[in-house]
């Protein structure tokens, strides 16, 4: 019944329909993409993505348990006694000067490793005997790139602030949550009032 559903939906005309959109949905090919279209929308996987989420829903609180509260309570009294040795540690120590030298200059440190990572290619290339044109321009390209990115020397609060970057973590910020309608936040709502 949901099939013959979608199908008296997809044999409406819609407004502004034209003649060459009926000739592709009436084809071989739009008959193809409207089947593959319905397996998707019936598939497990895709039901699964889009079902609501059950509101009876039960929480288990693990540490409460038997087996896995003993390995959570292990693991804190572990940790406990191990924290203050790793905070005084010489690797610590150097993971932190790691990270407040990446914060100052992100490039510098982002080229240095593409600096390693080309002579590193380069390297096992000549070793191994399998030295091509194309390992040969992927060496030179990342070598050059990694040069060029040691010159700049802008902290990485300097560098969010520069076009790019800014377009970049736009590009992978999640969106926003839409607003749910309510009464008072619609402003059609207080044109129907007067």
């Amino acid at each position: 019944m949901n099939s013959q559903m979608e199908n008296t939906a997809d044999s409406e005309e819609l407004p502004g329909d034209s003649t060459v959109q009926r000739a592709v949905q009436g084809s071989r090919l739009g008959r193809l993409g409207q089947w593959i279209a319905g397996a998707v929308r019936d598939s497990y996987l895709y039901r699964w993505l889009t079902a609501e989420p059950d509101p009876d829903v039960i929480v288990i609180d693990l540490r409460e348990t038997w087996t896995v509260g003993l390995v959570i309570r292990l693991l804190d009294a572990a940790i406990d006694r191990l924290a203050p040795a790793v905070r005084e540690s010489r690797v610590a120590g150097a993971v932190q000067t790691g990270a407040t030298v990446t914060r100052q200059q992100p490039a510098v440190v982002a080229g240095l490793g593409l600096l390693v990572a080309g002579a590193l290619v380069g390297v096992a290339s000549v070793g191994a005997g399998t030295l091509s044109t194309t390992r040969l321009a992927l060496t030179a390209v990342t070598l050059i790139t990694g040069a060029l990115a040691t010159r700049e020397r802008r902290s990485w609060t300097e560098l969010r602030e520069t076009q790019p970057v800014r377009l970049f973590l736009a590009a992978l910020e999640p969106p926003e949550p839409q607003e749910e309608h309510t009464p008072g936040n619609d402003p059609s709502d207080d044109s129907d009032d007067k």
